[in-house]
């Protein structure tokens, strides 16, 4: 289903059961989610959702406005790292160009510190995201397989990327592509995120039939998917 404000077609899904009112919500990707009684007529649904047009218009601005937005790189500045968040410390060394990308920087305490040479804040988040890279796919790798020695299913390849919107996806060519993100996010929330894919290698929708593989691996998984609707769009904010 869709709406047009001012001249812009935004499309919404719709989820209709047991609940007494209608109910929007915008998630991190942008998507608009719209939640109504099983007695509401279509009519009645549309009628509410072009009544907050502006508001879902204004929602999705704000979002790709985050997902754009470059913060400096400086002592102090908040970085999230597995659903926890620290404070990023800048140290200078003078060998640290020849450090491998997983210890370019390292977790101590509540901070992040970021090895660099210059210290200029490009070769600060070069070093960051080099680190959050490797983080990401040593963590991922693991969790794939952990998850897929129940499933056995074959899996070409596994990238890891830097999405705008999406968290995962699988391709028919059975590759398995993650945001690194996804180390930014809590573990039980993450791997939400990996088995949501991997049980695309099964079912290329999302059918009733996929929704019931991925209950049968995380029966909590509407809470997990939740929490990333509603905190995933700060996890997408630029660094």
């Amino acid at each position: 289903m869709n709406i047009l404000y001012k001249g812009e077609n935004i499309e919404y899904s719709l989820i209709q059961s047991t609940r007494k009112t209608i109910s929007i919500v915008v998630d991190s990707e942008r998507r608009v989610l719209v939640r109504a009684p099983i007695q509401a007529s279509r009519q009645e649904i549309q009628r509410v959702v072009e009544k907050k047009a502006a508001w879902i218009a204004s929602k999705r601005e704000a979002i790709a406005k985050c997902q754009t937005q470059k913060q400096e790189l400086a002592n102090g500045r908040k970085l999230w790292y597995q659903g926890n968040v620290y404070l990023l410390q800048i140290c200078t060394e003078t060998n640290s160009k020849d450090k491998e990308p997983d210890s370019c920087a390292e977790i101590s305490d509540e901070n992040i510190i970021v090895y660099v040479n210059q210290g200029q804040e490009e070769e600060i988040r070069q070093n960051l995201m080099q680190w959050y890279y490797c983080q990401a796919r040593q963590w991922i790798l693991q969790r794939v397989e952990y998850y897929n020695n129940g499933l056995k299913e074959y899996i070409n390849r596994i990238c890891i990327k830097d999405q705008k919107s999406r968290w995962g996806s699988c391709s028919s060519k059975r590759n398995l592509n993650f945001n690194w993100r996804v180390i930014l996010a809590p573990p039980e929330v993450a791997d939400y995120v990996v088995v949501h894919e991997l049980c695309h290698l099964r079912h290329m929708n999302h059918s009733q039939e996929f929704w019931s593989e991925v209950a049968g691996i995380l029966p909590d998984y509407k809470e997990r998917r939740q929490w990333l609707r509603e905190h995933g769009q700060k996890l997408m904010e630029k660094i």
